[in-house]
């Protein structure tokens, strides 16, 4: 197991893609012993990939690339904008809030990190904000993407453990909001620091109300896609479908922002997207496969089960081990590749996978933040023009934010459970 480990780290270490040395490393090691054949890999990666969940990844995606490109993310920002600009650090806030809202429609880090901040990003400058922190908060703002529902990340880790989906869809909600809220206490202390002025009030009321109005249909996509998993209407899969038909009648029946001819582009970079997770679901499902076939889950227990069987120490060695690991592998590798161990040792030591999705999810989308393979920093920063070294002083707070939410989902699991168990029992 030591070779498979370090082909891996060897590989990465060479710049070789994460998704491909998810797969090199495993026949490396299948190469050098050769009790397994060798033809496991290629049916491991089909059945890695061979679940109807899994449905949901490119119907969630598109539906996200619709609204995106149909400017739904300007009128989520007016509304945001609308509602707390007349307060101090309210352009910021409503950065934040905004964020929260596509987060509900596109379940995508980098994807919300574009759409709002991307449109906000010049506002923020012109204001006083300063551009290396307005483009951290625009990294640290998108990182709500694949917490709150619906969550790609919540469904590849659903597809893998059994766990409800639409139960982890609810228990993403309170953290996600958690982090919106923090993220917007922050945006008002930096004002406060740098002097950014409000806006006079007048007019608030008629602008929010056009502007409410202008969003309406916008705001409906989660309350369908929610309302219609609660329900039993339809599965979370078939949500997922049901949010392209919506985003489709929005854009082109009802705001008329996109046109037929605009489709085939937003296809094809939405299966350009879609094939880049799924080559790396499929792929990291051999390093599972071996990890699972070599019985680490098993010797990773005995040896916490040696040390301690206290929740809490455990937990809080989980919580580090996946800090480190969203710095350096993508989010959907990085769930494959841990969750097959992480599962059963939670289990072992009395924590409910339902419990343990979000707590996995934000670990590894705190990563996204963070170089060197931050999704959402690279957006922001691409977007942005800066580098991502005069990035990294500003994005501190931010990500201590994040990291605070974390520590209360941990220790706290009614914060997770509690949506759960009140909705769905």
């Amino acid at each position: 197991m030591l070779f498979l480990i370090a082909s891996l780290l060897v590989l990465m270490a060479l710049n070789v893609p994460i998704a491909f040395s998810l797969a090199a490393a495993p026949i490396l090691y299948l190469l050098a012993n050769p009790r397994i054949p060798l033809l496991m890999t290629v049916q491991q990666m089909f059945s890695g990939v061979d679940s109807f969940v899994f449905l949901a990844v490119p119907f969630f995606i598109l539906s996200g690339d619709l609204m995106h490109r149909g400017g739904i993310s300007a009128r989520l920002i007016d509304l945001s904008e609308a509602l707390l600009d007349r307060f101090t650090g309210g352009l910021a806030m409503a950065c934040a809030f905004a964020s929260m809202i596509f987060a509900s429609i596109s379940g995508s880090g980098p994807a919300t990190t574009a759409a709002i901040g991307g449109a906000i990003l010049p506002g923020l400058v012109e204001r006083g904000y300063g551009r290396e922190w307005s483009v951290a908060l625009m990294a640290s703002s998108g990182v709500i993407g694949p917490i709150i529902p619906p969550s790609i990340t919540m469904v590849i880790y659903g597809a893998m453990t059994g766990t409800s989906i639409a139960a982890l869809f609810l228990g993403g909600f309170v953290p996600g909001v958690m982090i919106g809220v923090g993220l917007m206490i922050i945006s008002y202390l930096h004002a406060k620091r740098v002097g950014v002025r409000r806006l006079s009030e007048r007019g608030a009321h008629k602008s929010i109300g056009k502007a409410f109005l202008d969003a309406a249909w916008a705001l409906g996509m989660p309350v369908v896609i929610l309302g219609g998993i609660l329900g039993g209407v339809f599965t979370p899969t078939e949500a997922a479908v049901v949010s392209v038909v919506y985003a489709l009648f929005v854009c082109l029946v009802i705001y008329r922002s996109l046109k037929i001819t605009n489709l085939p582009a937003i296809f094809k970079c939405s299966a350009t997207t879609t094939a880049l997770v799924m080559i790396i679901l499929a792929n990291a499902a051999i390093f599972a496969w071996l990890v699972s076939a070599e019985q680490v889950p098993q010797k990773v227990i005995a040896l916490f089960q040696s040390v301690t069987n206290n929740r809490f120490f455990v937990l809080l060695i989980v919580n580090v081990f996946l800090l480190i690991i969203g710095c350096f592998i993508d989010t959907s590798s990085a769930l494959v590749m841990t969750v097959p161990t992480l599962v059963p040792l939670a289990t072992a030591v009395g924590v409910d996978p339902l419990h343990l999705g979000p707590i996995i999810c934000i670990n590894l989308v705190v990563g996204m933040a963070t170089p060197p393979v931050g999704l959402t920093l690279f957006t922001a920063c691409a977007i942005g023009k800066v580098p991502i070294a005069r990035v990294v002083r500003p994005i501190m707070p931010m990500i201590l934010i994040m990291v605070v939410v974390l520590l209360i989902v941990t220790y706290v699991p009614s914060v997770v459970l509690f949506l759960p168990r009140l909705l769905l029992g």
